[in-house]
């Protein structure tokens, strides 16, 4: 370091704008490396090396772009704001778009480290290197601020990066930057290295073969984003093949092909398909075989696939669009996909990207028109993909289980396998290994068998009505011997207890005792509110610890707290419950305003997590009646998709009741009769493939 030299550089800077667009702009590191990438497409290099050291905690990004002078340091990339597309042009020298747009990345490295320092050179002029420091840079800006607030003519702070010994070493070539990130506010593991590859390449969409992208020595390409191979059904935007990724898709029975769907990307601002459309799209939408392949959880942090990814100009502008939507059901949650539209990012309309880089303006036209046209999409792959899983309903326990196939062409007729198949329906895809698997096949046997034995008992009684001997007595005393295996059938005993439990509410209880006995049984039991919802024991001492949090919440204009809040945690969510009195009347905006008190409390308390922040808060309100207004049903709606931004649902006890009713009955359906099967289920619950 070059000390009592005056330095030649020069940032101007605020206070505010180093905490806003430095200090918090983004929140991860992968984040953070990709802009400083952008920064060498945009300089036109071919070759980037990202350094991952773990021994001195630093990491490195060089590359070999055409690098910079004093002056396009003093006057470009210490310019804070400074409009690279509008000073340089439209395209790079070599014809590159550009990625960089509003001059603010470069400030995004202090989010994760304390110190940068930069060494640069361009062709036919000196290597310049500089050492930036976030303490340093806040202490002289502080120290401005308040000297100049005495003064009438305030001007912006200004910082001097400190001159470092140059190293030609760190640059690539004869000319590139090199960035050296020290001093990181979170220490550096060997996962750090895998995990990083890992996301840079999910974050970058370019498929350019004059930039190539290095980190730890090791080219980063398609193959390191690791999630093509989770993709069952593909549906494709563009000219690029995608599915010579993956590896694992679904071929049709009829000729044995991958089962791959080029769709139009062509569209209008209301999102409708057509050929001459404003805008256009590229690239592709997934559904996954089980919804907990889209669980990663091989790096530093948990990584959720289920998202749809949105690049502009090949990197990435939105993490999630998917989130964006409500469409029910359980396809979105095998659903990943990455979506490459440059329309949002037109030289020649305004800049959408919001401050932090990480989200578009949600209400502007082109992401509107976006957003319908993805909408339009999801409703169609619904449709398709409940199509195709009609049609493979068995496959997948016939080619996992020989057994199951055995037993289910035993059956000899098509309405007892026309029942079997609705209990076989949904298991390939559930959230288990396969040891579980093969158990819950065979339960489902037994569920299925279960059925049929209470159809076996009143056959047995027309036996005695009419008349038995030896023979049928013996036939039905060996079904008897297997009543131990059957009454293991626990999936279809836990659907009958839910039954008697929903008939209950619905038969029994009082109107005015609805909410004491909702209040002693579903906060344990939110299968009511969602079949999908199973408490996680092993979430106790969080379900505390938040419940503690919610509860110091006081009331709006109240110095008191409800009793009847919950927190609940569940697989894939954080739920909040209130239930509301009979007596009590209820408006949509104290609703909203009340319940995102706790969602804050509850978001408070884990963002201390950041596997836990991960997942969504859904707040649920329950009353005996509706809110003022909602008897008429456009206002309800309207009111509705206003709290559904939010994550707020509101409900009847007696909507809650009959919605539950209708999601368990279907189980209950079904009235066959008995074939032997306590050989076949050990085959099925012992089977394993061999390896």
């Amino acid at each position: 370091m070059q000390d009592n030299i005056a330095s030649p550089y020069e940032m101007r800077i605020s206070l505010r704008v180093l905490d806003h667009l430095g200090l918090n702009l983004y929140s991860n590191t992968p984040a953070v490396i990709s802009e400083v990438i952008a920064n060498a497409w945009d300089a036109d290099a071919t070759r980037v090396e990202v350094t991952i050291d773990t021994d001195t905690n630093t990491i490195t990004v060089a590359d070999n772009g055409h690098g910079m002078d004093l002056n396009d340091i003093n006057n470009r990339y210490l310019l804070v704001g400074y409009r690279r597309r509008e000073k340089q042009g439209r395209t790079t020298p070599k014809g590159r778009s550009p990625m960089g747009r509003k001059g603010i990345g470069k400030l995004s490295l202090f989010s994760i480290a304390k110190k940068i320092t930069v060494y640069s050179r361009k062709v036919e002029s000196d290597t310049q290197a500089f050492l930036m420091d976030a303490d340093a840079i806040r202490k002289t800006v502080e120290d401005q601020e308040d000297t100049a607030s005495q003064r009438v003519d305030f001007k912006t702070p200004s910082y001097n990066p400190t001159p470092v010994d140059v190293d030609d070493v760190s640059l690539l070539g004869n000319s590139g930057t090199t960035v050296k990130i020290s001093h990181l506010k979170k220490n550096l593991t060997n996962n750090s290295v895998a995990g990083l590859r890992k996301r840079i390449a999910r974050r970058f969409g370019l498929l350019d073969e004059d930039f190539k992208i290095i980190v730890n020595e090791e080219p980063v390409g398609f193959s390191d984003r690791d999630y093509f191979h989770k993709a069952r059904f593909l549906f494709q935007y563009g000219d690029y093949d995608y599915a010579a990724q993956c590896s694992n898709l679904d071929t049709s029975t009829d000729d044995q092909k991958p089962l791959v769907f080029r769709r139009a990307s062509c569209f209008r601002r209301d999102g409708s398909v057509t050929e001459d459309g404003h805008y256009s799209i590229t690239g592709w939408i997934a559904i996954a075989k089980h919804s907990n392949d889209l669980d990663d959880n091989s790096g530093e942090q948990d990584d959720n696939l289920n998202k749809i990814t949105i690049l502009m100009r090949g990197k990435v502008a939105q993490e999630d669009i998917l989130q964006e939507y409500r469409l029910g059901g359980m396809i979105t949650k095998y659903i990943f996909g990455e979506i490459h539209a440059d329309f949002l990012d037109d030289d020649d309309e305004e800049d959408i990207a919001t401050t932090s880089r990480q989200h578009l303006a949600e209400d502007h036209p082109r992401y509107i028109a976006l957003k319908n046209f993805i909408r339009n999409e999801l409703l169609h792959i619904w449709t398709e993909t409940n199509k195709l899983k009609e049609k493979r309903e068995l496959d997948t326990a016939f080619s996992l289980n020989p057994h199951v196939k055995q037993w289910y062409d035993d059956l000899d007729n098509n309405l007892l396998r026309d029942s079997a198949k609705s209990y076989f329906r949904g298991i390939d895809s559930a959230n288990m290994d396969d040891d579980r698997r093969h158990n819950l096949y065979a339960n489902a046997v037994l569920a299925f068998e279960h059925l049929k034995m209470k159809n076996a008992l009143t056959l047995f009684e027309d036996l005695i009505k009419g008349g038995i001997d030896d023979t049928n007595v013996q036939n039905f005393m060996a079904w008897l011997a297997n009543m131990d295996a059957i009454e293991a059938a626990r999936y279809a005993e836990i659907v009958n207890q839910r039954l008697e439990v929903i008939t209950k509410f619905r038969n029994s209880v009082d109107e005015n005792s609805k909410e004491i006995v909702l209040q002693d049984y579903l906060f344990d039991h939110l299968w009511l509110l969602d079949p999908a919802w199973e408490r996680a024991t092993q979430y106790a001492e969080r379900e505390k610890r938040l419940q503690n949090a919610i509860e110091r919440v006081p009331i709006r204009g109240k110095k008191t707290v409800r009793p009847d809040i919950r927190y609940r945690r569940v697989s894939g969510a954080h739920v909040i419950i209130e239930l509301k009195r009979s007596s009590v009347t209820i408006d949509k905006n104290e609703i909203e305003k009340q319940l995102n008190d706790y969602i804050e409390a509850v978001r408070l308390e884990i963002s201390k997590d950041l596997q836990e922040s991960q997942f969504p808060i859904e707040a649920i309100c329950l009353a005996e009646k509706l809110p003022n207004a909602w008897n008429k049903p456009h206002s309800r709606a309207i009111d509705e998709q206003s709290l559904r931004l939010y994550g707020i649902r509101v409900m009847t006890y007696t909507e809650l009741i009959n919605r539950a009713h209708s999601a368990y009955a279907k189980f209950v359906e079904g009235r066959t009769e008995l074939v032997e099967l306590s050989d076949t289920v050990d085959a099925i619950r012992s089977y394993r493939p061999l390896q």
